[in-house]
């Protein structure tokens, strides 16, 4: 079975139903290829969730303590998906050595360099995203 990294924009995407985010988890979803994410997409996804959710700015939701509570306990559903269709990967020194490399080569964001990084690391040429900066990377496969 392929294996690919699932970038958190696609998955947010999905989640609001995206039809072309849908088309590319497809596979994945379908247990044709073996998703992974990595902890900090996982935080990505949930944060983003939680201020469509609540229409609220970070810092606004920062001092709403009370409601962060109320909104994340409707997102059990989401985060039982995330959990069941795709396997966490975890960031090693030598991932994040790796991704400082790929930042100062490839002028990618930390976070970006992060996912490109874990691929390198765990041996996973595709990466399903909606960000074209990696397609900078030569050797990961941008789909779509």
């Amino acid at each position: 079975m392929s294996s690919v990294c699932i970038d958190s924009n696609v998955i947010v995407k999905y989640y609001t139903g995206d039809m072309e985010a849908k088309r590319v988890l497809e596979p994945v979803l379908n247990g044709d290829v073996t998703g992974f994410i990595y902890n900090i997409v996982f935080s990505e996804v949930v944060f983003v969730l939680l201020k469509l959710l609540t229409d609220m700015k970070a810092y606004e939701l920062k001092k709403k303590p009370e409601l962060i509570k109320e909104t994340i306990r409707r997102l059990d559903k989401q985060i039982a998906f995330l959990r069941e269709y795709f396997i966490e990967l975890e960031i090693s020194e030598d991932v994040k050595q790796t991704a400082l490399e790929i930042t100062k080569q490839y002028g990618l964001l930390p976070n970006d360099a992060l996912i490109a990084a874990t691929c390198k690391h765990y041996n996973i040429d595709t990466l399903i995203t909606f960000d074209e900066d990696f397609k900078r990377i030569p050797w990961l496969k941008v789909v779509p």
